[in-house]
C-alpha cells in the first residue's frame, strides 16, 4: 500500500554540492522508510522528485543505494517496496563508519579496491559454481543493459550499469554475507569516493574495455568455470586500479602545471 506523503523540505539548495545532496537525499528517503511499514510501497519517483525538489535521476540513484543496502526491494514493473525486517540486514552497517573517512580523503579508494580483489574474486568463483538459470539470465540481461544504456557523455549511467552487473554476480554467488558486504563497498565506491566509477567511465574508450572484461567474466560464470571467472574478476580490477591511478596522476600533473598561472594572477 502507498501511505500519504509527509511534508518534506526541498533539498535542491544551491549551497550543497552533488555529493552532499546525495547524502541528504538518502537520509530523507531513510526517514520516509522509517515512517512506512514492511511491504509498503514507496511513492513513485516522479512524486518523490517533486516533493523533494530534485531530479528523477537523483531519486533513482538514492533508491538504488537503498536497494543495495537491503532497505528497499524493487519489483519488475511493480514499484519499490520497504524490505521485510528479517531481510534488511546488509553490509551497510559495517560500511557506514567508513563514509566520513573517504569523504575527507578520497585516496581511500585504494583500500576499497584492495578488499574488492578478495570479495569480487570469491563472488565470481562461487557464482560460476552456484548460478541458477535465473541468475544466468540476469547476468545476460545486465550485459545487454550496459550496451543499451551506454551513451557517450553520460558516465553516471555507465556507472549505474556497472554496479548492477557486479551485484548480479554477487547475488549469483548465493552467499548472503558476501553479497551484502559487496553491496556496501560498491555503494561506497560509487557514492562516496569522489564518484570514482563516474571518473572511470569518463576516460575515453574505457567503456569498450570494461564491457569486454565484464563479458569475459559473465561468460566464465555461464560456462561454469570458477577458476576462469576468478581470474577474469582479478584482471578486471587490475585494469580499474591502473586507470584510477592514471586519473589521479593526470589530475595532479594538471594542478602542478596550473600553479604558476594562479600565482601570476594573484601577483597582479
Amino acid at each position: 500500500m502507498v501511505r500519504p506523503l509527509m511534508r518534506t523540505q526541498h533539498l535542491s539548495s544551491g549551497s550543497h554540492d552533488g555529493r552532499a545532496l546525495a547524502v541528504r537525499l538518502v537520509e530523507a528517503l531513510e526517514a520516509r522508510i522509517a515512517a512506512l511499514g514492511a511491504g509498503d510501497r514507496l511513492p513513485a519517483e516522479r512524486v518523490l522528485a517533486q516533493e523533494l525538489g530534485v531530479s528523477r535521476s537523483s531519486i533513482r540513484e538514492a533508491i538504488q543505494q537503498l536497494v543495495s543496502r537491503g532497505r528497499l526491494v524493487a519489483r519488475q514493473g511493480g514499484g519499490t517496496f520497504v524490505q521485510e525486517p528479517d531481510h534488511a540486514w546488509t553490509g551497510g552497517g559495517l560500511i557506514a563508519p567508513l563514509a566520513p573517512l573517504v569523504r575527507d580523503d578520497p585516496a581511500y579508494w585504494r583500500d576499497v579496491i584492495e578488499i574488492r580483489r578478495s570479495l569480487d574474486a570469491s563472488a565470481a568463483f562461487f557464482a560460476a559454481t552456484r548460478a541458477t538459470a535465473e541468475d544466468k539470465a540476469r547476468l545476460e540481461a545486465c550485459l545487454a543493459q550496459m550496451s543499451a544504456r551506454h551513451s557517450p557523455g553520460d558516465p553516471e549511467e555507465d556507472a549505474r550499469a556497472d554496479v548492477a552487473f557486479h551485484m548480479a554476480v554477487a547475488d549469483a554467488s548465493h552467499n548472503l554475507v558476501l553479497r551484502h558486504v559487496m553491496a556496501g563497498l560498491l555503494d561506497l565506491l560509487q557514492a562516496s569516493i569522489s564518484q570514482s566509477l563516474v571518473k572511470l567511465y569518463s576516460v575515453p574508450r574505457t567503456f569498450e574495455t570494461l564491457e569486454r572484461q565484464h563479458r569475459v567474466l559473465a561468460e566464465a560464470i555461464l560456462a561454469g568455470t570458477p577458476e576462469t571467472a576468478r581470474d577474469a574478476a582479478l584482471q578486471h580490477l587490475d585494469f580499474v586500479e591502473q586507470t584510477l591511478r592514471q586519473i589521479e596522476e593526470d589530475a595532479a600533473r594538471l594542478r602542478r602545471a596550473s600553479m604558476p598561472l594562479r600565482q601570476k594572477g594573484n601577483a597582479r
